[in-house]
């Protein structure tokens, strides 16, 4: 018994069909690297992937296809337990397969409205994502639509979804003639290739291989999203259809009772709240720099002192988390304030972090070879610490700050 071939599928003819009774011709006998057999049936309502559209999950008497891929003309399916020949059962994943249908077909009609007056934008290319789909428009060298255009776009989709035009499919066999479309695979060929040409219905016709909706009216709604400008100078234009309007309509709304509580002000007030909320945070930004300079003033004040008294000077910011902020606030009052520049063997050590899990360190002095003999003692006591640098600075960091103090007795 031979395959049916890809393009004359029965979920390519029949796309509502949940479930069907074929035969499997065969199985590989061992699984491959990944863990799949390889399974070929004499016909499926499960849709290889294949023109922008991802491959269908479901069933073989009850064993899950987790992938359908075309070899030319053939279709494989992949589980991870073999099928034994004979008749078997296939169920499809319907909740899946209506996604992808609502979502192509949805692709169609946009794109067929974006290609006319007074648009002009010719799809290039599209991708159908987990979440969300979108087109690449040719926008090189040219206006991008604006927003108020692309409103006109959304309400003229709706339009058309709302007429529940009709989709038809029309197929006709495969030849290697100059009919042949441009965007067929060229390894689609072999006598029993169709091509199969989608039709909206006084809008569009083009060739693909995908499973469509019946009408438009099965598309239930569409939502333009964002756009994206590429480097080759086209956009991509964001888009959902169908349920996916529902479930992204369900995200926000849940974001938005997130928020409700969290600001206790109406979705209304969220940009005016959140408006505020940065400007404290900035000014509240602006008081801690103020606060840290201060206490790196005062601690320059104290490395004086220590440095009056031994050729190394330590500051310990002893806090949970490592501040590197004000670590570098200290070393440019050090700069500023001078205090290394008549004496180029002193050395002060710098750490911030929490002393059981340590953190950052900064050693400043003007002689490379102190600079060098003061971070290797750091090295050398405190555990897990890594570091370098020249020109007077050695940057680290440390796995614990335990036995800190004991190195500024070094010689």
């Amino acid at each position: 018994m031979d395959q049916v071939p890809v393009g004359i599928l029965h979920c390519q003819k029949y796309s509502y069909d949940r479930e069907l009774d074929t035969v499997c011709i065969s199985c590989s006998k061992t699984a491959d690297k990944k863990g799949f057999y390889k399974v070929n049936l004499h016909d499926t309502v499960l849709f290889p992937e294949g023109g922008g559209q991802g491959a269908d999950t479901g069933t073989i008497n009850n064993v899950k296809v987790y992938d359908v891929q075309r070899e030319k003309l053939a279709h494989v399916h992949y589980t991870k337990q073999p099928i034994e020949a004979g008749p078997v059962k296939v169920k499809l994943d319907w909740d899946r397969r209506l996604d992808h249908m609502q979502q192509h077909s949805g692709q169609h009609l946009l794109s067929a409205i974006l290609e006319q007056e007074p648009y002009n934008l010719k799809t290039v290319g599209w991708a159908l994502k987990e979440k969300v789909a979108y087109v690449e428009l040719n926008t090189t060298g040219r206006q991008q639509p604006t927003s108020e255009q692309l409103d006109q776009v959304e309400a003229t989709v709706n339009q058309w979804i709302k007429d529940a035009t009709p989709v038809i499919c029309h197929t006709k066999k495969h030849s290697n003639d100059e009919d042949r479309p441009t965007s067929l695979p060229d390894d689609y060929v072999g006598d029993q290739g169709v091509i199969r040409t989608i039709e909206i219905k006084g809008l569009d016709l083009n060739p693909c291989c995908g499973t469509h909706v019946e009408h438009l009216g099965h598309l239930q709604i569409m939502k333009l999203l964002q756009t994206e400008n590429i480097r080759s100078g086209n956009m991509r234009l964001y888009f959902v259809f169908g349920q996916r309007v529902l479930d992204s309509l369900k995200d926000l709304f849940d974001i938005s009772r997130q928020l409700n509580k969290s600001l206790s002000v109406p979705p209304t007030q969220f940009v005016d709240s959140v408006d505020r909320l940065q400007l404290q945070t900035k000014a509240q930004a602006k008081a801690v720099r103020k606060w840290q300079a201060q206490c790196a003033d005062q601690a320059c004040s104290g490395l004086k002192a220590q440095l009056d008294k031994q050729s190394v000077a330590l500051v310990f910011d002893e806090q949970q988390d490592a501040d590197m902020s004000y670590l570098n606030m200290i070393s440019m009052c050090i700069k500023d304030k001078q205090l290394l520049e008549d004496n180029p063997t002193a050395a002060v050590i710098l750490a911030s972090g929490d002393r059981a899990k340590g953190g950052a360190l900064i050693v400043i002095c003007e002689d490379a070879d102190r600079l060098k003999q003061v971070s290797a003692k750091l090295m050398a006591t405190l555990q897990g610490t890594k570091g370098g640098g020249a020109r007077g600075r050695w940057t680290g960091k440390s796995q614990s700050f335990e036995g800190l103090e004991t190195i500024v007795d070094i010689e």
